[in-house]
């Protein structure tokens, strides 16, 4: 795959039936291109796996549309459309002031704007940026065309600085005023002021819309690659003022970026209400230039909050055009479906979820939920990139035709596991963009195997083998975020993925609920229900992840900036919250490895207990489980959990099996670091207790009961010999047990 292969995305991401649904495409290679969709079963080929196995959607027939190339324009910026700027012709003089700390003065490889509103049919406005070497120039209309000055300030990096650009129209001249913050106790405070002077009058009004980050003449779409223009660092208080001659002040602008923090809106104080809109979600809740830690919640915060902090890769919505509408049929059952594009070159499979009907007739006892807000965590992910400060050694002969794709087309954006350019650690992921790891016949790079989606639909296959493709409903991380409890109550049985790490609060809610009121839930992952998540069903395709002062991360976030913006709660790990996932599901994240994994043996005490022989049926001679596996060889590896009654495993709670009693994980697995105190000894596989994989079982007072694996490779194992395994036995029996239970 290249930069000219097919590749599209399906907005939105989760839809239902009878809606429409708009499919963007991006096609280089040929003028058309043919559409054909597909409800998705097991679709990574293995030797030792089940067969790819998608079946042809035959409601919606094959279609053949035009083709274009789609680029995208990343970067965050404010925009303010209509700010009054024709107004500065009748100013003597105007001044624009801010503060800013750039975080990428050199090194960026691409000019920073800072402000613009430049009309280039007119050669009028203004404008000012950071070039690559990190000199500041302000480029202004004139007489004969657009002049530009070099300043002498030096902006250094992470230091705040106050600056007030004054431009005198009539005779020309240009002053900087420059107040540099010092960023430490051995730093002076520094000041600075400069004047050129042009030697013609200046055309600084402009009609143009006002931007803050990036330049304003820049389109967020194209055929062709853009390059990114957008500011790298910090801005805040940006205020226009006008003079007259006979010396009396205007207000223009004033924007307070303090208000409105969970929003994308930026309001104008002065009383005009020139307010703007933010572009591509740069990061909100972030420390000020006045931010003191006696208070580190924005919520709670009178002052330190009023910044925003823009990056040069920052995407939030890619803004292609639709290239065809997909009419969902009414009678189209829930599950996971993709749409075919084929160029005669190349091809691509275009994920999308359809929910279930709230209206139908019959809803099934179960439904399997598919990890949403874990894709969107992971959406093309660069860990695999050496040329970013956290990265992994890959090895070349893994990485796929995916991951080739994303290495030439930077406009795709990043991940929660990625740093922005400048270093910073990334808190917004997006669906409204292509998401390449999110493909039936995704390869993850560090394992030469499925991971997520690509291992997902598995479990997938699994059901439709056990239940029949209607005999389960298929719902998302996204669906329970926004309808919570209720949504819930319409099953019996609840089936997790390999790997639901990023659920929000009203998520967990909804499944306390759920095991209160008698649900069976079957955990079937590893690393699940981790880091704390926060989601606006307003944008239902952006969510927000801080990574606080503990867990397994690429990245920590500063002091000051852990609380979420979209909605105010601390960020970092729910069990540094006070819901650990062994609360709920009796076993919770411990270790990772990237090494050969390990299977599970079956405790006496499990084999003691007459009325978990259910586990068991088919089985009963096996002493040992999942010793095989198609990623990373077991069924136990990648992100494993363990059970802990210190971390609110419920004492009920039985050990089924663990991986420690089938040799147990070699050193290539480490603990997690929330896991260590001093001194810190006994982290890798074969000196800890706690890094392990337990199988454990428990029922609840109202008749319910969990069953949790704590494996992200379960689902390997399931799938082995095309699911003739003892693993895939045990699923069965906990699956076929639990629904008979709900009749």
């Amino acid at each position: 795959m290249s930069l000219d292969n097919i590749i599209g995305y399906v907005d939105p991401l989760v839809t239902s039936p009878g809606i429409k649904a708009a499919v963007k495409v991006s096609c280089s290679r040929r003028d058309t291109f043919t559409s054909q969709v597909y409800r998705l079963g097991a679709g990574f080929n293995h030797p030792d796996g089940p067969p790819v196995s998608h079946q042809l959607v035959e409601a919606i027939p094959q279609q053949t549309h035009q083709g274009r190339p789609q680029f995208s324009r990343i970067g965050s910026f404010a925009r303010i459309p209509s700010w009054g700027g024709i107004l500065l012709e009748r100013a003597d003089s105007v001044s624009i002031s801010f503060w800013c700390q750039p975080t990428l003065p050199r090194g960026a490889k691409h000019n920073q704007f800072l402000f613009s509103s430049t009309d280039n049919s007119q050669l009028t406005g203004f404008e000012c940026f950071l070039d690559q070497a990190g000199v500041l120039r302000l480029r202004t209309g004139v007489p004969n065309g657009m002049q530009e000055v070099i300043l002498s300030v030096n902006l250094l990096r992470y230091r705040w600085y106050h600056l007030v650009f004054s431009m005198r129209s009539s005779s020309g001249t240009l002053t900087l005023e420059s107040k540099a913050k010092a960023r430490d106790i051995g730093e002076p405070e520094e000041l600075l002021e400069e004047r050129h002077s042009l030697e013609q009058p200046l055309r600084i009004a402009s009609h143009i819309p006002l931007t803050i980050g990036s330049d304003s003449h820049g389109c967020q779409t194209s055929t062709k690659p853009i390059d990114s223009v957008s500011f790298n660092g910090k801005i805040e208080r940006f205020r226009i003022e006008t003079r007259s001659s006979a010396g009396h002040i205007d207000t223009l602008l004033d924007m307070d970026f303090s208000l409105y923090i969970p929003t994308d809106k930026i309001p104008d104080v002065s009383g005009n209400e020139h307010h703007g809109e933010l572009i591509n979600g740069p990061s909100r809740a972030v420390t000020g230039h006045d931010w003191h830690a006696s208070q580190t919640d924005w919520t709670h915060a009178s002052y330190g909050y009023g910044a925003i902090y823009f990056h040069d890769d920052d995407l939030d919505d890619a803004q292609w055009e639709t290239t065809f509408e997909l009419d969902v049929p009414k009678d189209l059952h829930s599950g996971c479906y993709g749409i075919l594009v084929d160029d005669g070159v190349s091809t691509d499979f275009i994920p999308f979820f359809i929910r279930p009907d709230p209206n139908a007739s019959r809803t099934p006892p179960v439904a399997l939920i598919i990890p949403t807000m874990t894709y969107a965590a992971y959406a093309n992910e660069h860990l695999h990139d050496e040329s970013r400060e956290v990265h992994f050694p890959g090895d070349p002969d893994k990485k796929d035709k995916y991951f080739h794709t994303l290495m030439k087309r930077p406009d795709l954006g990043i991940s929660l596991y990625d740093s922005h350019n400048d270093g910073s650690g990334t808190i917004f992921s997006s669906l409204k963009r292509p998401v390449l790891n999110m493909r039936p016949d995704y390869s993850m790079w560090l394992f030469d195997g499925p991971r997520e989606f690509s291992a997902d639909l598995w479990f997938v296959e699994f059901l439709d083998r056990e239940l029949g493709p209607e005999g389960y409903d298929v719902i998302t991380d996204h669906d329970i975020s926004e309808q919570g409890a209720p949504l819930l109550k319409r099953y019996s049985v609840l089936l997790s993925c390999s790997h639901p790490e990023y659920p929000t609060y009203r998520m967990l809610d909804a499944y306390t609920a759920f095991l209160a009121n008698g649900g069976h839930f079957m955990y079937l992952g590893g690393n699940g229900y981790y880091w704390v998540t926060s989601h606006d069903p307003g944008r239902p395709h952006r969510i927000e992840v801080r990574r606080a002062e503990a867990g397994c991360r690429t990245f920590g976030l500063p002091p000051g900036n852990w609380h979420h913006s979209l909605s105010g709660e601390l960020g970092g790990l729910w069990r540094s919250r006070g819901r650990p996932p062994n609360k709920l599901f009796g076993v919770g994240s411990c270790a990772m490895g990237v090494g050969k994994g390990a299977g599970y043996g079956i405790t006496d005490e499990a084999r003691s207990k007459k009325h978990l022989s259910f586990i068991f049926r088919g089985i009963e001679s096996d002493t040992t489980i999942g010793d095989f596996g198609l990623v990373q060889g077991a069924a136990s590896g990648d992100e494993i959990d363990r059970m802990d009654y210190g971390l609110g495993t419920p004492k009920n709670a039985v050990m089924i099996a663990t991986t420690k009693l089938a040799g147990g994980h070699s050193d290539e697995y480490m603990l997690f670091n929330e896991e260590t105190l001093y001194p810190m000894v006994n982290l890798h596989g074969t000196t800890s207790d706690k890094i392990r994989s337990d199988i454990v079982y428990f029922e609840t007072p109202s008749e319910g009961a969990v069953f949790s694996v704590g494996s992200i490779n379960w689902v390997g194992a399931l799938a082995w010999k095309a699911f003739d395994n003892n693993i895939a036995r045990i699923s069965s029996n906990v699956l076929h047990e639990f629904v008979r239970r709900s009749k």
